[in-house]
């Protein structure tokens, strides 16, 4: 029980109030997040991102190189800013800014490919790797960030 009021307290003590007087959490204010993988031994590397433009759409990229295959692969499409506020929820939920400071893994692979993420609200930003042990009730963050992003790129040339 105390140690759910810490948690709980914790992740206030990151939120503000609004003028309504609804809690807002930095989580509300993400205007960029950023996915890559590289380094491995298969030479690629995969770098997606989303963020916000100032005309309040949202700009997906995503670009793909491997060494070993001479691939390359590079897309870009503006989309509704509904695209971002999927990042938002999905950072909320998982609480991301709440984290602070993570440690690192013990376990190294060799020639395993690093990922890694990076989000920021242009005032606040907080990213973690692979190489993190990142909190177990976000296990899945990783996955449904990339996903979200992956998907508006779907049928783009």
């Amino acid at each position: 029980m105390i140690l759910s009021v810490f948690a709980i307290k914790k992740y206030i003590d990151n939120s503000l109030v609004d003028k309504y007087g609804m809690i807002k959490t930095p989580e509300d204010d993400i205007v960029l997040c950023r996915y890559f993988c590289g380094g491995g031994m298969d030479g690629s590397s995969e770098t997606l991102e989303i963020r916000m433009t100032e005309s309040g759409k949202a700009i997906v990229t995503y670009d793909y190189s491997s060494l070993t295959s001479d691939k390359e692969v590079s897309e870009s499409a503006e989309v509704s800013a509904d695209a971002i506020t999927e990042i938002r929820d999905i950072c909320k939920k998982y609480r991301i800014f709440s984290w602070g400071e993570l440690r690192e893994t013990e376990e190294m692979l060799l020639d395993a490919p690093i990922t890694s993420v990076y989000v920021t609200t242009g005032e606040d930003e907080y990213s973690y790797s692979s190489n993190d042990i990142i909190p177990e009730y976000a296990a899945g963050i990783t996955t449904e960030l990339y996903n979200s992003m992956k998907k508006h790129l779907e049928g783009v040339d």
